[in-house]
């Protein structure tokens, strides 16, 4: 028997455990798993040469339209940097109800590297029925901004989004929350605006550490009110972490997601590159990456996410003189992998620990599992292979993502993803996207 691809030589990482051996791989599925003796003849075989070979990545929290990105762009730098499948996240385009989210849903086929699926979202003004009805057209979770998401997004305002959870609730879904209190933020940025403040720190005096405590702290009550399932997004310090944790002790359905900036830029960072290191909620201090770095290693922290949301360099640069005036977002699909596998090296995350936080787990939050998220017979075959030994400068030049820059321009990392196989199929290999655009599938949540 001759199947389409054999991977062999491999430390195939789990969440349970490395184990060495050959992956099986016959019209884009698993089919088996064994030692490298026992495999068959294939079509192609894939040397991993006693590399890891990880699930294949998942970014659960993208804004894949954010401009000057695209869903080809996106996708075709999340490629690169070793993903298989992305989770785009309002709100660049309105997707407030079912016919909204069927129309962004058309928008995308056709267009995407990767695999992708959808994530809705929750605004008030809308009839009840809005949000169940995008869930059960596949949407992997519905967004809701506890602070103001800006133009286009009506403000949420609490009552809005207790309904929103019962809502979700009742059909199983997952309410992805961006927790931080509005009123804190909107006086803090009246008062610093009135003296005429403009200087990069001002920005960390707007969005204080406090504004994102207590918004944690209320929205895990309303979770537990509601018996909603939730995601508290991209996280940026330890007392969330907690109170998520000593939730999920009473049956509370919490979980938390952290990203790459908040286990690698600090507020030394938004003072020197101002615009550029300007994301919501910001960079804390040192000693809070610290131990976020610490709570994610030793599994306190669920998944680890992008939250890539990309601006022109010159649109950046407008705010150079302004910071409270500058956009909010950093781009990060293409140096996320090799940050995490550089913690490795570096000593604060194991590689089970990586695979469980950027494939298992996101996976069965989103309801993707065991279809993606796993190195399992059954799964789709999406696989990245990494080179821990590979030492990377990270720079602007490289960027294939249409705003062409990194908040990470010149970090030095050693780990990088050298190989990718989506649904059976090489995607990315040595650095380059082999992969066609147009492959991408849609994957809607299994409730």
């Amino acid at each position: 028997m001759t199947v389409d691809l054999v991977v062999k030589n491999a430390k195939l990482v789990t969440p349970r455990g490395i184990i060495e051996g050959g992956l099986i791989i016959d019209d884009g599925i698993i089919t088996g798993i064994t030692k490298d003796p026992h495999l068959p003849q294939a079509d192609r075989v894939i040397d991993a040469k006693g590399k890891p070979v990880l699930p294949g990545t998942i970014d659960g929290h993208c804004h894949l339209s954010s401009p000057p990105d695209t869903p080809e762009s996106s996708s075709k730098a999340g490629a690169k940097g070793g993903f298989t499948t992305l989770l785009d996240m309002p709100p660049e385009v309105p997707i407030f109800n079912r016919e909204e989210y069927l129309a962004k849903k058309q928008r995308y086929a056709g267009n995407c590297y990767l695999d992708y699926s959808l994530h809705g979202a929750a605004a008030s003004g809308y009839p009840a029925g809005s949000l169940s009805g995008q869930i059960e057209e596949g949407a992997t979770g519905i967004k809701f901004f506890v602070s103001n998401a800006g133009l286009g997004w009506p403000q949420t305002y609490d009552g809005d989004i207790i309904e929103g959870f019962k809502e979700i609730a009742g059909v199983n879904g997952v309410a992805l929350i961006h927790a931080e209190n509005d009123q804190i933020i909107r006086d803090n940025f009246k008062r610093l605006k009135a003296v005429g403040r403009k200087d990069f720190p001002a920005y960390l005096e707007v969005r204080t550490r406090i504004a994102e405590v207590e918004a944690g702290k209320r929205m895990i009550q309303y979770l537990e009110e509601t018996g909603c399932r939730g995601l508290i997004v991209h996280t940026s310090i330890p007392d969330t972490v907690y109170r998520a944790a000593e939730a999920r002790i009473r049956g509370v359905r919490v979980n938390v997601e952290t990203c790459p900036q908040y286990l690698y830029l600090t507020t030394d960072d938004v003072k020197g590159k101002g615009p550029f290191a300007k994301f919501a909620p910001p960079a804390r201090d040192k000693e809070t990456v610290l131990k976020v770095r610490e709570l994610l290693a030793k599994g306190w922290i669920d998944t680890v996410a992008t939250d890539h949301a990309p601006y022109l360099k010159e649109e950046k640069e407008a705010g150079l003189g302004d910071m409270l005036d500058a956009p909010n977002g950093i781009p990060g699909l293409e140096p996320f992998l090799s940050l995490l596998l550089n913690g490795f090296n570096d000593g604060w995350l194991g590689l089970e620990r990586l695979a469980a936080v950027t494939s298992e787990n996101p996976a069965k939050i989103f309801g993707l599992y065991p279809k993606k998220g796993a190195l399992r017979v059954g799964s789709d075959a999406d696989l990245v292979i990494v080179d821990m030994d590979r030492e990377v400068t990270i720079r602007n030049e490289d960027q294939i993502t249409a705003c062409g820059w990194t908040p990470y321009d010149g970090f030095k990392v050693k780990g990088a993803p050298v190989l990718s196989v989506l649904r059976g199929r090489v995607i990315m290999e040595d650095g380059e996207v082999v992969g066609e655009k147009g492959y991408g599938e849609y994957n809607p949540r299994s409730i």
